[in-house]
C-alpha cells in the first residue's frame, strides 16, 4: 500500500534546486556570493525539507494510527498534508526564482505581475510592533 504520493515532493525539490541555481546566478553577476548567504539558504531549505517530512510522517501515522476501525472510536483525520505543505513552499520559491530572475534581468522586473511584488530586504525586520503614546493608558 502506498501512502504518500511523491510528485508533489519532487515538484518542490526543483523549484527549490531552481531557486538556489538563480539565486547564486544572480549573486555571481553582482559579484556578491558569499558563502555565509548560500548557507543561510541550505538551512532555509532544510527546513522545508523537515516540514514535508512532519507532513508525510502525518499522513502516514493517520492511517496507522486510525483506530475507528477496532470500534476503539479514535480517529485521526487523514489531511493531504503533503500536497498542502509542498504547495506552501513551490509558492514561497517561485516568489523566490522571481525575484532572483529580475537580478538577472531587470526587464523582468517592468513585468505587470512582478511589478506588484515587494522586493525582500533581508535587512529588514519581518514583524514590527509599534506602540503609540496617546494608546498608552492615563493614570496608575
Amino acid at each position: 500500500m502506498e501512502y504518500i504520493d511523491w510528485h508533489p515532493i519532487a515538484v518542490a525539490a526543483v523549484m527549490m534546486v531552481l531557486d538556489i541555481a538563480t539565486g547564486f546566478a544572480g549573486a555571481a553577476m553582482t559579484k556578491a556570493v558569499e558563502s555565509g548567504k548560500m548557507r543561510e539558504g541550505i538551512w532555509h531549505k532544510a527546513g522545508f525539507f523537515g516540514l514535508i517530512a512532519l507532513a508525510a510522517v502525518w499522513e502516514v501515522g493517520s492511517v496507522w494510527l486510525n483506530l475507528e476501525a477496532a470500534d476503539v472510536g479514535v480517529a485521526v483525520p487523514e489531511l493531504p498534508a503533503v500536497g498542502a505543505v509542498c504547495t506552501f513552499v513551490v509558492a514561497i520559491e517561485v516568489v523566490s526564482i522571481l525575484e532572483n530572475l529580475c537580478v538577472l534581468n531587470p526587464d523582468i522586473a517592468a513585468l505587470p505581475v512582478i511589478r506588484n511584488l515587494k522586493p525582500h530586504d533581508p535587512e529588514r525586520p519581518s514583524i514590527v510592533v509599534e506602540v503609540e503614546e496617546d494608546a498608552a493608558p492615563k493614570g496608575a
